[in-house]
C-alpha cells in the first residue's frame, strides 16, 4: 500500500498590492503535515531556496512574512527519500494594473 505525499497548505493564499508590478507584503502561515515521521522542509518551487525544515516530525506550522512582487509557489519536501507535496501557490493581485494610455497630439 502506497503511502500518501505530504501537505502543505498555505494562508492566505492570496495577496493585493496596489499597483502592478510593486511588492506586496503580507503575512503568511505555513502549515503541513505528512503520513510518516521524517526531516521535512518547505522551499520555493523555482529556485529551491530553503524556508525552514523539521526534523523527525509529522506536522509543523510557520509564520513567516511574504515579499513579492509576483506569484510564488512552495513545496514540502522529505530530505532522505526526495518526496515532494503538491505545491500551493501565494497569489498576487493589484488594485491596480498598468495601463498604457495612448495619446494622441493634436495641433490646433
Amino acid at each position: 500500500m502506497p503511502l500518501s505525499n505530504p501537505e502543505l497548505a498555505i494562508f492566505p493564499e492570496k495577496c493585493v498590492a496596489l499597483r502592478q508590478g510593486k511588492h506586496c507584503y503580507t503575512k503568511l502561515k505555513f502549515q503541513w503535515h505528512a503520513p510518516v515521521r521524517g526531516d521535512y522542509c518547505i522551499r520555493t518551487v523555482n529556485d529551491k531556496k530553503l524556508i525552514r525544515c523539521w526534523y523527525s516530525s509529522t506536522f509543523g506550522e510557520l509564520d513567516s512574512e511574504f515579499n513579492s512582487p509576483e506569484a510564488v509557489q512552495y513545496e514540502l519536501v522529505e530530505i532522505s527519500s526526495g518526496q515532494i507535496s503538491e505545491p500551493v501557490e501565494m497569489k498576487v493581485n493589484w488594485v491596480y494594473t498598468n495601463k498604457r494610455k495612448k495619446r494622441r497630439w493634436r495641433l490646433f
